[in-house]
This record gives structure tokens, C-alpha cells and sequence, in this order.
């Protein structure tokens, strides 16, 4: 009697397009040698539609992991060819979903993923990925309000009102070093010579997965800035009930735990390029006579090019120091002497000349996040009371050019009282100086909402 083992092999090889999941092709691929052996050599694109049929169980958070696990192949797919970059940034337009599903069915991008990749993923959830999402928590999720005694007593230096999934950000920041670690390096190899520089992704490629991938209800349009109503900023419910994900990297990425956490990895590299407690906080103002340390500025793109090192440069702030492989650490050695070899830090690119948004022109993680927050500032500079943010026909007021550090400082003190994003009205219920009320009613014709005011006016810049 025939049994299925009796087909060609080539019959055989066609299975797994037919399974209905990643768990069914495991269990088949379980049964017998010879299933073993012939589903091996299943293409990594089948293999990624069954995992994709199994992801919000096996692949959580959905879509993050997987798109995480196949970020690679987008960075290989899009550098160094225009068409690829443009098609991207529109894949990156469609939020995570819209990315998710650019990864499954682009043809011509081809992804995929084999069982060994799945492996490899799996254990870098329990060695890399679940204490990295710990540190987070402790930087600015529950554990964070929780373990600390009188919290906004004292009990932490850089108190503030977040709301963040640590998973989330966790994938967030990984996908982010994925994509752009590589275009640091290039910058880092070639810092003058663009001729004999690696391809790498431009600012606004960044900035759009900043936007789109790491959403929050503050991104908004601003003169020089655009923000498309797709994905996650489609009009309606969505819009409105989008996450402050934006304010709560920013927190995570320059906050004095993140900081600390990064300085015990790059001793292990080698020696520091400032005093570990050089580097001042975001909205700390020099003291009288005081200046900063020279090499400040290198000890931050360190952190910044480790960070960039994807899933192998969180090895070295989660993994005991004699398990981390000895080529991550070469790695990280060849990047510090590149900074050492740096004699000024990377050009900036301007975003707009009045705002004076400026974002380097290499991968910048803190400083992409917070150029695509603006629009805050924006509110702070214009009426507290939810007025507009003032006309770009008119040059800048004395006091914006004088008291930039007085509006950072309100800055950040609203972001600790109101900027929130948590839904829950306590803070926010009736006030007319927070900037979400202004922002989030869209579907009210006769709101006085600076926002979409900007909106309209760069639009008629740009002629649209």
C-alpha cells in the first residue's frame, strides 16, 4: 500500500505551500527523516508566510518581531538603489502594518526566513530581547513608577507622565539599528570622502520610519516637515487614539538610566571619550563659566553607533561579558576608533531655518526622535492657550531667539504633566493649554487648531 513518503521528492518539496501554519510545518518536518530532509530546503519565503499565519502567538509583539527579524534584508534590498529607498519610505508611510505587509508580498523585495534565523530569534528573545524590554520598564514603564518610593517626591531624578510598552520600544529601537547601523558605519569609515563612502540611507528615509513606525499624536506638520494622512495618522479614530511613543523614546534615549547602562559597555570596548558624568542632561543649563567636555560629543556617538549595532550591540549591556562573542566586540572596537579618528562631529541638516530643527546628517537616534516631536516646542512657542503657532511671513520674535532654554524647560515640564498620551483625562480633561486638545479634533470645523493651520501653510508653500 502507497503511503505519502512513496511521492517524488519533488511532489514532496511542494507541501509546505499548502500547510496553514508554522507550527504544522515544524510537527510534519518531526515525523520522519525524510520529511526532514526535503522540507529543509524550503524557500525562506514560504517558511516567512507560515510564520506570518502564526505570528500573533508564536512571533509577539505582532508585527514587530518579524519585522525585526527580516530587517536586514530591507537595509540590503533599498541601499544604493533610488527606486528601492522611495518604494521604502512609502512601505514605512504605512505604519508597521503597512510595512509588515510590504515585507510578505513584495515580490521584488522577495523576504523571507529560514528555521536557523527563527532559531537564532528565539534565543535572542530570552538573552537580548526580554532584559533589554526589563531595563526599559525600569526606565520608563510601570516598574518604573512602582519601584521607586515617593516618585515624584524625589524618588527619581527625571520624573515624568509616559505611558510605554517596553516590548514595543524594545523592537522599535532594534529595528531602527537594524536598518541604519550600517549607514552610520559608512559615514563613521568614510567621514569626508563621500566618493569612497558605502551607500546609506538619507535623513528623510530616517525621519519617515521615525514618523510612521514609532508614531505619536505630538508628529505633526511643520514648515519644512511633512506628515502624510496614511497609516497610523490616518483621520478618524485611529489619529486620535494614537500612542505617545515619540515622547517616551525620547525619554528612554536620553534619560540618566539609559546613560549608565551604556557607559559599563563602552569601558568594556574601551577607555571612555569623557568623564562618565560629562555628558549633561537634556535641559540641564551650563553653570556660569562652566563649559562642556570636549569629547561629549564622541562619548554620545559611541553609545549612538552601539546602539545602531542592532541585536549583536544589546548583547553587550544584556549578556554577561564572557558570553559576548569576540567578533561583536571587534566590532565595537573598529567603530570607537573611528570616532577617535574624528576630529568634529557630523554636519547638520537643517529642517527649517526659523525653527532651527536640525538633525545630523548620520544616524542620530535621540535627535531624529525629537525633531519629528517639534511640533511641541511649536505649541510652546506659539500660544500656550491654543492659539496658532504664529506666521512664517515674520521673522523670528526676540524673545524665541533669546529664550529657546526657557521654552525647552516648559518643555519639559509639560511633557511630565500633560504629555501623557495615556487616555486617561486626569491631566487633561478641560485643558486648553495642552497641545493634544488642539491637535486631536479633527473632525470639529470650528476648532481653532494650530496644527492643521500649519498643515494648510505648507502645503501652499510646497504649492499643493
Amino acid at each position: 500500500m502507497s503511503t505519502l513518503l512513496d511521492l517524488p521528492t519533488e511532489i514532496l518539496a511542494l507541501l509546505p505551500r499548502h500547510f496553514n501554519n508554522i507550527e504544522t510545518f515544524v510537527n510534519a518536518s518531526s515525523t520522519c527523516r525524510r520529511l526532514r530532509s526535503v522540507f529543509a530546503n524550503a524557500l525562506p519565503s514560504t517558511i516567512l508566510s507560515l510564520a506570518a499565519a502564526s505570528a500573533p502567538i508564536f512571533f509577539s509583539p505582532h508585527p514587530y518581531f518579524l519585522v525585526t527579524a527580516i530587517a536586514s534584508q530591507l537595509r540590503d534590498w533599498a541601499l544604493g538603489n533610488e527606486e528601492n529607498t522611495r518604494r521604502l519610505r512609502e512601505a514605512f508611510q504605512g505604519g508597521i502594518e503597512g510595512l509588515y505587509e510590504f515585507c510578505l508580498n513584495d515580490r521584488d523585495l522577495n523576504a523571507g526566513i529560514t528555521m536557523d534565523r527563527i532559531r537564532v530569534m528565539y534565543e535572542a528573545r530570552f538573552a537580548i530581547i526580554n532584559p533589554l524590554s526589563d531595563k526599559i520598564d525600569k526606565m520608563a514603564g510601570s516598574q518604573w513608577y512602582q519601584s521607586v518610593p515617593n516618585f515624584w517626591d524625589g524618588g527619581v531624578s527625571e520624573p515624568g507622565t509616559l505611558y510605554t510598552e517596553p516590548d514595543r520600544a524594545a523592537f522599535q529601537i532594534l529595528t531602527y539599528g537594524e536598518l541604519f547601523g550600517s549607514s552610520l558605519c559608512a559615514f563613521l569609515e568614510h567621514p569626508h570622502n563621500a566618493e569612497k563612502r558605502q551607500p546609506a540611507f538619507d535623513v528623510d528615509t530616517r525621519l519617515d520610519y521615525v514618523k510612521y513606525i514609532i508614531p505619536d499624536w505630538i508628529c505633526r506638520c511643520y514648515p519644512g516637515f511633512g506628515v502624510l494622512p496614511t497609516g497610523p495618522y490616518t483621520k478618524g479614530e485611529k489619529r486620535k487614539n494614537l500612542p505617545a511613543d515619540q515622547i517616551s523614546m525620547r525619554h528612554i534615549l536620553t534619560c540618566r538610566r539609559w546613560r549608565r547602562m551604556w557607559i559599563e559597555a563602552m569601558e568594556m570596548v574601551g577607555p571612555l571619550f569623557a568623564p562618565r558624568d560629562a555628558e549633561r542632561d537634556e535641559f540641564e543649563p551650563l553653570q556660569e563659566g562652566q563649559q562642556d567636555h570636549p569629547g561629549v560629543w564622541k562619548l554620545k556617538l559611541f553609545r549612538d553607533g552601539l546602539i545602531t549595532m542592532g541585536m549583536q550591540g544589546f548583547m553587550l549591556v544584556t549578556v554577561p561579558k564572557e558570553k559576548i562573542p569576540a567578533k561583536v566586540l571587534e566590532k565595537a572596537r573598529r567603530i570607537r576608533g573611528w570616532i577617535e579618528a574624528l576630529e568634529e562631529p557630523f554636519p547638520k541638516h537643517f529642517i527649517h531655518e526659523r525653527l532651527w530643527e536640525q538633525v545630523s546628517i548620520a544616524p542620530d537616534p535621540s535627535t531624529d526622535i525629537y525633531v519629528c516631536m517639534a511640533p511641541y516646542r511649536l505649541f510652546r512657542l506659539g500660544n500656550v492657550e491654543g492659539g496658532d503657532y504664529g506666521d512664517d511671513s515674520e521673522g523670528d520674535t526676540e524673545d524665541e531667539e533669546e529664550d529657546g532654554d526657557d521654552d525647552d524647560d516648559e518643555e519639559e515640564d509639560d511633557e511630565e504633566e500633560d504629555g501623557d498620551g495615556d487616555g486617561d483625562g486626569d491631566d487633561n480633561a478641560g485643558n486648553t493649554g495642552n497641545p493634544r486638545d488642539a491637535v486631536d479634533d479633527d473632525d470639529n470645523d470650528n476648532a481653532d487648531n494650530p496644527v492643521d493651520d500649519i498643515e494648510r501653510r505648507v502645503r501652499e508653500m510646497q504649492g499643493m
